[in-house]
């Protein structure tokens, strides 16, 4: 009878521990959830401009109501949430954080050309050796074909290293590549991408000097060393870059082919890192707008849970940097609220 008293102290005992583990998880998974819904409701209800999400009150709005009036009305707000990765208070629940990082500030690497690949290598400062077969691998395993390039991977290639064989088309998530050959080792570049956001395979064209981290800068820009990008993310914080001009008078550089892909509001793509302050546990997701779908105006891209081995401390978080809650938000829109920027 004692044994079997034991016994049963033991499994109500982990009866409890699993119960406890269910609840938790299901708080988390109403947590993401309630996060989710109320960056979707802002991000559709707040206009974006070049300093990022405008969220407070509009200092001035459209004059009229006619498409180019609202095209080129100025949406300077007395309230902003940048989208370069910075680290925001949820004022609805100050347990968790976020950090919003504008897509077309990444490396999208699913339109990335050969060069723009060679120059992001650079700015991380990969071995130099390996670059020709990570470019060749990831346009082996994007393309429909299986015609090798010189030093790239067809199917047969992976099928001898019991790998998956390649896709032939665009990647789903960045986290994907790392089931290419060569990308799998390349613990840098995945150190820094689980660290923060580099990559992205989300659609949105263009690139953003705005929001860019330094890495991306230096890809984009030619001739600009880490240390400039460092120095122009310092510049841009007091006053974000109005045009490609800006941008090459910061850098004291004159960009020749650049300024026709640049773009200096956030597109539609937004990677967001969820993150519990009290665990610091990091969940990623891309949301993406789709202002044009009537049924569901929007979509999760991936969502990815990152390692504890890359979670990072929030000790010096300023609590003052908040994301406004739904009742902030609805309060802070005025008669010249509620336009959404482009």
């Amino acid at each position: 009878m004692g044994f079997a008293a034991a016994v049963l102290s033991e499994w109500v005992s982990e009866a409890v521990l699993n119960a406890i583990a269910i609840q938790d998880k299901a708080e988390a998974e109403l947590s993401f959830a309630n996060v989710r819904n109320e960056l979707v409701f802002t991000l559709a209800r707040k206009p974006m401009t070049r300093r990022g999400l405008e969220v407070g009150e509009l200092v001035s709005g459209p004059t009229g109501t006619s498409l180019q009036e609202v095209m080129n009305a100025d949406y300077t707000s007395d309230g902003v949430v940048t989208l370069d990765g910075q680290v925001h208070v949820m004022a609805s629940n100050q347990q968790y954080a976020v950090s919003l990082q504008d897509g077309r500030g990444l490396l999208n690497i699913n339109a990335a050309t050969a060069e723009d690949l060679r120059g992001f290598f650079e700015a991380l400062q990969l071995e130099d050796e390996n670059y020709s077969l990570l470019i060749d691998t990831l346009m082996d395993y994007r393309d429909e074909d299986d015609l090798s390039r010189l030093s790239g991977a067809e199917k047969a290639d992976y099928t001898r290293r019991n790998l998956y064989p390649p896709a032939n088309s665009q990647l789903m998530s960045p986290w994907e590549a790392q089931r290419i050959i060569g990308w799998t080792k390349s613990s840098e570049l995945w150190n820094m991408q689980f660290e923060r956001p580099v990559m992205t395979t989300c659609s949105s064209p263009g690139f953003n000097p705005n929001t860019a981290p330094p890495e991306i800068l230096a890809t984009f820009i030619d001739g600009l060393s880490i240390r400039d990008a460092d120095r122009l993310v310092e510049q841009r914080k007091a006053m974000p870059f109005r045009n490609a001009r800006n941008v090459g008078d910061a850098a004291g550089l004159i960009l020749v082919n650049q300024p026709f892909f640049f773009s200096f509001s956030p597109g539609r793509c937004i990677v967001v890192d969820l993150i519990d302050r009290e665990t610091n546990e990091r969940i990623r997701f891309s949301l993406t707008l789709l202002p044009m779908q009537r049924e569901q105006p929007w979509q999760i891209d991936y969502v990815l849970k990152i390692p504890k081995a890359y979670t990072r401390l929030l000790d010096q978080i300023d609590p003052e940097v908040t994301f406004p809650s739904p009742e902030e938000i609805v309060g802070a829109t005025g008669k010249t609220g509620g336009f959404r920027g482009l």
